[in-house]
């Protein structure tokens, strides 16, 4: 439902949210120890250990809402960093800011490759890496940090030969009824010509 409400103005008119690549929890780990130390636990305890006016009390309020806004900031910033893989294509979503984002997308069929690469003793406990996606044109769409990077790219391979699958049954349907169409164009005109 979150991911509906988020992504929508990312797709196309029928197009549908298959799978969410996230970046890994660690991206979103700084901000989160930052806002506990200097937004909570710095004003709360002054203000436990001695500042215990009036003022400072509101001071400490506003401190920690403000930190707390900024926190809310940076988890959107996390989340709304994703690869949206769709019924359609796969769509590259960066955002950097209240009124700035970027979307890519790159169709199954440009997709010429797809990599991950895991470095590092941190990377590599936590299981997060990089995230490639090589287009037939040479382009290269990253995703770093994105958790799970092996499962990621076992799902991307499998969503576009799905797609490509039933597109290539679609194209043979169409080719089916194309040629059923000539035929039976054909015999009509060879009937009336007898």
């Amino acid at each position: 439902m979150l991911q509906k409400f988020i992504f929508h103005k990312h797709l196309e008119k029928g197009e549908k949210i298959i799978y969410v690549v996230h970046k890994h929890w660690i991206n979103i780990l700084n901000p989160t120890l930052r806002l506990a130390f200097f937004g909570l636990l710095i004003p709360w305890s002054l203000y436990i250990m001695g500042f215990n006016t009036f003022i400072f009390f509101w001071i400490a309020f506003f401190w920690s809402l403000f930190a707390f806004l900024h926190f809310i900031y940076d988890f959107i910033n996390w989340y709304s960093d994703v690869f949206l893989i769709t019924s359609m294509d796969i769509i590259w979503v960066e955002w950097s800011g209240l009124f700035k984002n970027a979307a890519t997308r790159m169709g199954f069929e440009d997709i010429e490759g797809v990599s991950y690469e895991i470095n590092g003793f941190w990377p590599t406990v936590f299981n997060y890496g990089r995230v490639n996606l090589k287009s037939v044109s040479g382009n290269i769409l990253g995703l770093y940090p994105a958790r799970n990077p092996k499962q990621v790219e076992l799902n991307i391979m499998k969503y576009q030969h799905q797609y490509l699958r039933s597109r290539d049954m679609e194209d043979a349907g169409k080719l089916k009824q194309l040629l059923s169409q000539m035929v039976s164009g054909h015999l009509r005109r060879g009937g009336k010509s007898r």
